[in-house]
């Protein structure tokens, strides 16, 4: 029984890994965008309080 087991979870392994969502979209240009302002505005705040 655990031949039969390995081989089938490694390719629903294999083809979970390929369905992945490719981290390059539109939407994830626009979160880490966000981030980057957040950040930008943090740095800021406590540069003018030191």
């Amino acid at each position: 029984m655990p031949i039969l087991i390995i081989p089938i979870g490694l390719l629903l392994w294999y083809l979970a890994y390929e369905a992945k969502p490719i981290n390059n979209d539109e939407a994830t240009s626009i979160w880490e965008e966000e981030n980057f302002v957040k950040r930008a505005r943090l740095q800021n705040i406590l540069k003018d309080s030191f």
